[in-house]
């Protein structure tokens, strides 16, 4: 099943319906280096692009987008073992991760092509959908980062964190989310599987979810996991 797919019927399970127009809106800026500069320099045998160079020698290209989900990247698990030789599982705040859209931090990509990225939400969601990426393909293999990702599943507050958008007038800012959603993976990432936390907002009682098994569970259960996939719904 596809992502998108699955998660508009996680979304139906909770009791919720997701509008299109309730996508919310980055702006990018995207800093790569100037076409003419580089062939240039290609043709001078030299093609080095300094962060020190004159506003000519990059190209800046500001453009807003709509969005389903915001793709959050982990930091790199370590590469050495504790003392008791056992791998050390690192953990990090999920306030931490989501800097990326402030507006000011850097993300580097080097496809299609290198730039310096800068994301900033401009609208936001009424369904909050995170995607954290734990997995990478390099030349051999499949890695998977298992780094354990520390959220709250109520009143996750994004204003202190993130700058938004200022309220138009006679409407409040909407920034606090709840969970209602958590889809995990667990093991190996070629033999792994998915479980999935959804809550039944009519009951506000959680169940988890694995193929045809479904049990109610408690909600600290639902922070105890490698999260991969999560839903948060906006408060009102």
């Amino acid at each position: 099943m596809r992502i998108n797919s699955l998660l508009i019927n996680i979304i139906h399970l909770s009791g919720a319906y997701l509008n299109l127009t309730w996508l919310g809106e980055l702006e990018v800026i995207k800093e790569s280096p100037n076409k003419a500069i580089t062939e240039k320099k290609q043709n001078a045998d030299d093609q080095r692009i300094t962060d020190g160079g004159t506003k000519h020698d990059i190209f800046t290209e500001t453009s807003r987008m709509q969005f389903l989900m915001l793709g959050l990247d982990l930091p790199p698990p370590p590469l050495f073992k504790d003392v008791m030789e056992k791998n050390i599982i690192p953990q990090v705040p999920l306030l931490n991760i989501l800097k990326k859209f402030d507006g000011d931090t850097v993300t580097e990509v080097v496809r299609p092509r290198v730039a310096r990225m800068k994301y900033r939400v401009t609208r936001l969601p009424r369904y909050l959908i995170l995607h954290m990426q734990r997995f990478k393909k390099n030349n051999f293999f499949i890695e998977k980062n298992p780094t354990l990702v520390n959220f709250p599943v109520k009143n996750l507050e994004l204003k202190h964190f993130i700058p938004l958008p200022m309220p138009k007038e006679n409407e409040r800012l909407r920034s606090k989310y709840d969970l209602i959603a958590n889809i995990v993976h667990d093991g190996k990432p070629n033999e792994g599987f998915y479980r999935v936390f959804v809550q039944r907002k009519s009951e506000e009682l959680w169940y988890e979810m694995q193929d045809v098994h479904v049990s109610e569970t408690l909600p600290q259960m639902v922070a105890l996991s490698e999260a991969s996939v999560q839903i948060y719904e906006q408060q009102q």
